[in-house]
């Protein structure tokens, strides 16, 4: 039985005979409808004609939201620039970007309609914006106020915390500018009248589609009364309900017995059914489908455009072939791309047994060898390769050639010289002032031309460079079937447009460097920069009392720390933050010139390793300048942070500092508001994800992931280099930024180094096991799920592991491993986050390039701990990518990180600034950083 009709048959048994049935399908008209769109119509028309079918009266309501807010701008128009002006307006007051419609919303809708009415599907459109403007959901809304508390309440908690500081369900609709007013503070309600009495915090920071930043709602909504209180009626179209309690709203109001969803549509669906329990109303029936997704897996989005447009699915696939595709199981997400249609297609003739005819999948793969330049000659080029009685209708050559042209993408093989730009011209000419000419002139021309302009080059050379400026590849069609076939006046275009190689080749470091590093920008009309408020002078006798007493308790409670991080790190880790601690307290002098002012609000995302040291680094130190600091330690380090802090309590000595445990969102909600600073120490991608939260003119440091590899040359001391590689890499389990991705190591040492490595880590493999045992210096990963993702890379490089490779999922104990590697075979430029000596050798120096000019390189540029000599590492890397100080000579990263020095490199992904819009790559180091961008502007 048909998934459609088992919901038919549901229905028609759950609703008295004689009772209209109402069915319903929305969409939001702000991007240009694709194929999710169509097929959630022909999905629910499917259970229309089995109602039908059935003897049932139905109601299909098509509902357009086009009352929503134009939140974001899609990719997928002319001119996107244009629309910036309309942003927060309905989308029913926003210009069709075609110039067609009327409006944006009227464009989406007529071109669902249009595909709709193909498919034979009859609906009742109904625009929300009209609904509301003649009041038919006046006394909805106001049901709805009547029970606001509840209702708001249960649509809020589906939200996440952020969102939860100025969401309502209720979005008036601004008189002034005529915006859509999303965040907003709700003082009164008056469900008899349908008023609402409400205000815009102007200091409340959120974060809308397509911003970088967190915007402040003054700012989002300039030309707003901010900040006063306002009574206005809801009713009329003067608001519109927030999306989750407008649909509940809807269903409810036209009595909605059937509708469909996507999966992303699980919480909505949810809140609409408890909102239906609320208000004691029967629930409807909501049904679940899977997401269509592109071909990388992702969403269908109109914003984007990726996937099958609606013009896409008219011109690429037959009514029949979606028809079939639609009737199977939807409740699975499927993949749905352009390059599925002659497959989609082709169902068809499967389900008609009919042998005969050409396949479209055949017909795509002879049009792709052919380059037809016109239909006509896409026919004759089948007619030329079908086999005998294999036949092909005219809709199926026009879906087939309509695919060829969407799909026959160059591979930027073209021309690349003048000389050949030349010989295309003078061939394209040379044939448009003969009248009546023969196909043989023509490839005479071409063969004649090639000798005269090649001589140097082989006859047989001048296929490549005909395929290569005809069809930007390296092969093609026959070239004298090609002639033969196509008409003459397309050969002429062809030749006059030869395909061409773009010259302008991207410089893979251009994007890495922004800002010059330590430079701030200047405070001119043009780039006005937000101050940051300061509050008052520092003491710096206070800073060294301060710091001096946190001294004096690291020392005290040494073995304490030691036994509170014992079930998270080794003891020599755990010994090794207090040194590194102590050493920054007692160098604080060294930086005396950051701690002039204080400023208000730091906050600081730990990172999972170092819980002493991070917290001293990124914690302690900048409550020393600040009147409000929080750090988050990561969830799984909780539980061993709390052990932590219950031997220090860092408060009591700097009473500017607290420690959060919050949920991450939970946190943030508290601390956007009043952060002048954020210290980030992770992986980039978080970091975008957490920066985009605060305001722009919020400092953010990120310490990210950093490649910092060994070179180990040909005249290096041996040993020397194997004690650095195993301190950098067996340390905290190889959790730490400064770990190599790889050691280089050169060919004539290398089997030496391997050997005496392998000997080496031999004499350890007793100090490899639990944290409880003091002895040793390995124990289990920090994230017990992290050993299984490094299972999937050790997977991926199991034919180069020489030592090792044990890794235990239950406990996260990650033994010591060697893997070698070629560097013939491409460098390693993923972290592994754990004890791996990841070997390459390299031939001679100059191989060294193989590494450094990849392009995965230079975003994670970091540090190179060069052991030996090299003259490729001294002269010839990329300056701007490696200051001199990136470059360790005989030693590691290990042995140079201090505290109170800058730490990072160049690569934007391994550290780097974000200021007022700008990004600054290069070290960081937090209380320079906050008194070069947040302290000393103030003294210019």
């Amino acid at each position: 039985m048909k998934w459609y009709t088992k919901e038919a048959l549901d229905i028609n048994s759950s609703i008295p005979d004689g009772e209209q049935i109402n069915i319903g399908a929305g969409f939001g008209p702000t991007g240009i409808p694709h194929i999710g769109t169509l097929c959630e119509i022909i999905r629910t028309n499917l259970v229309k004609k089995e109602l039908t079918r059935l003897g049932r009266k139905v109601n299909f309501y098509l509902i357009s939201d086009d009352l929503d807010p134009f939140r974001k701008i899609p990719s997928n128009i002319p001119n996107p620039e244009r629309l910036n002006k309309y942003l927060g307006l309905p989308v029913n007051q926003v210009p069709d970007p075609f110039g067609i419609y009327p409006s944006f919303s009227e464009m989406a809708e007529n071109r669902l309609l249009e595909l709709a009415k193909e498919y034979d599907i009859t609906c009742t459109l109904v625009r929300n914006s009209l609904a509301y403007k003649n009041g038919d959901y006046n006394d909805s809304i106001k049901l709805f106020l009547q029970n606001f508390s509840s209702i708001n309440k249960i649509c809020k908690d589906s939200t996440g915390l952020l969102r939860q500081r100025t969401y309502n369900i209720i979005m008036p609709i601004s008189e002034i500018t005529e915006k859509v007013l999303e965040h907003i503070i709700i003082t009164d309600i008056n469900s008899e009248n349908g008023e609402i009495t409400y205000y815009i915090p102007s200091d409340e920071i959120v974060n809308k589609p397509g911003h970088e930043y967190g915007v402040e709602l003054r700012e989002l909504y300039q030309g707003e009364i901010l900040d006063q209180e306002q009574t206005i009626s809801v009713l009329n179209g003067k608001a519109k309900l927030q999306w989750k309690a407008d649909w509940s709203m809807r269903l409810l109001y036209r009595n909605i017995h059937f509708e469909m969803h996507g999966e992303d549509l699980i919480v909505s669906a949810s809140v609409a059914r408890q909102i239906s329990v609320a208000l004691q109303k029967p629930i409807p029936h909501l049904y679940k489908y899977g997401l269509f997704l592109d071909a990388s897996g992702k969403k269908i989005s109109k914003s984007k455009g990726n996937g099958f447009s609606l013009d896409d699915a008219k011109n690429l696939l037959t009514k029949e072939a979606i028809q079939i595709h639609l009737s199977k199981d939807p409740q699975k997400s499927t993949k749905f791309y352009i390059e599925q249609s002659p497959r989609l297609n082709d169902q068809i003739n499967i389900s008609n047994r009919n042998k005969k005819r050409l396949s479209f999948i055949k017909i795509s793969r002879i049009l792709k060898a052919s380059k037809p330049t016109s239909i006509s000659s896409a026919k004759k080029f089948l007619d030329l390769y079908k086999r005998d009685g294999e036949v092909i209708s005219l809709s199926e050559l026009n879906i087939s050639y309509n695919y060829y042209l969407k799909t026959n993408k160059h591979n930027n093989k073209g021309i690349t010289t003048s000389k050949e730009s030349s010989y295309f011209s003078f061939i394209a000419s040379a044939i448009k002032q003969k009248e009546n000419l023969s196909k043989e002139y023509i490839l005479k021309v071409i063969f004649d031309t090639f000798q005269e302009s090649f001589p140097e080059k082989n006859k047989s050379q001048i296929w490549v460079l005909l395929y290569r400026g005809l069809f930007g590849d390296v092969c093609g069609p026959r070239i004298k079937t090609w002639i033969e076939i196509n008409e003459t006046k397309n050969i002429i275009e062809y030749f006059e447009n030869p395909y061409k190689v773009k010259t302008e080749d991207k410089n893979p470091n251009e994007e890495i460097k922004k800002t010059e590093p330590s430079t701030v920008p200047n405070k001119t009309e043009d780039n006005k920069i937000h101050m940051t408020k300061l509050f008052g002078k520092i003491d710096f006798n206070q800073i060294k009392n301060k710091c001096d007493a946190l001294t004096f308790e690291l020392k005290k409670h040494c073995d304490s720390l030691i036994d509170a991080l014992s079930e998270y790190q080794c003891k020599i880790v755990t010994e090794d933050e207090i040194n590194r601690s102590i050493d920054l307290l007692n160098n604080i002098e060294k930086n005396k010139e950051y701690f002039k002012q204080n400023i208000y609000g730091v906050t600081s995302f730990l990172p999972l390793n170092q819980p002493i040291y991070a917290s001293v680094c990124f914690g302690f130190i900048p409550s020393l300048m600040a009147k409000n600091v929080c750090i988050r330690p990561p969830t799984a380090m909780h539980p061993h942070y709390k052990k932590f802090e219950n031997v220090i309590d860092l408060s009591k000595i700097s009473n500017s500092l607290s420690i959060s445990y919050e949920d991450k969102e939970l946190f943030l909600s508290k601390r956007v508001k009043i952060t002048d600073a954020v210290i980030f120490t992770g992986t980039p991608e978080n970091a975008i994800k957490v920066r985009k939260h605060f305001r722009k003119n919020t400092l953010f440091i990120l310490n990210g992931a950093g490649h910092n590899p060994l070179v180990i040359s040909k005249d290096t001391d041996i040993n020397m280099a194997i004690e650095s590689a195993k301190r950098v890499v067996l340390y905290n389990q190889g959790q730490d930024c400064a770990g190599p991705n790889a050691i280089l190591v050169h060919n004539d040492i290398y089997d030496v180094f391997r050997d005496n490595l392998i000997s080496s880590l031999k004499k350890i493999e007793d100090r490899v096991g639990d944290y409880a045992d003091y002895y040793n210096i390995v124990g289990p990963n920090s994230d017990i799920d992290h050993s299984i993702k490094i299972a999937s890379i050790f997977k991926i490089n199991r034919d180069y592991c020489t030592y090792g490779g044990e890794i235990n999922p239950i406990n996260g104990m990650i033994k010591p491993t060697i893997f070698e590697k070629p560097l013939s075979l491409g460098g390693n430029y993923k972290e592994f986050f754990a004890p791996v000596f990841f070997l390459q050798r390299y031939q001679q120096d100059k191989n060294l390039t193989d590494y450094f000019s990849n392009p995965n390189y230079p975003a994670n540029a970091m540090y190179i701990s060069l052991f030996g000599t090299s003259d490729y590492i001294n002269n010839k890397l990329n300056k701007k990518l490696h200051l001199p100080e990136s470059i360790l000579h005989n030693t590691d990263l290990h042995w140079e990180e201090h505290g109170y020095l800058p730490y990072g490199g160049q690569g934007p992904s391994a550290s780097c600034l974000w200021y007022n819009g700008d990004r600054i790559n290069g070290s960081t180091l937090p209380q320079r950083d906050i008194y070069q961008y947040l302290v000393e502007p103030h003294n210019r």
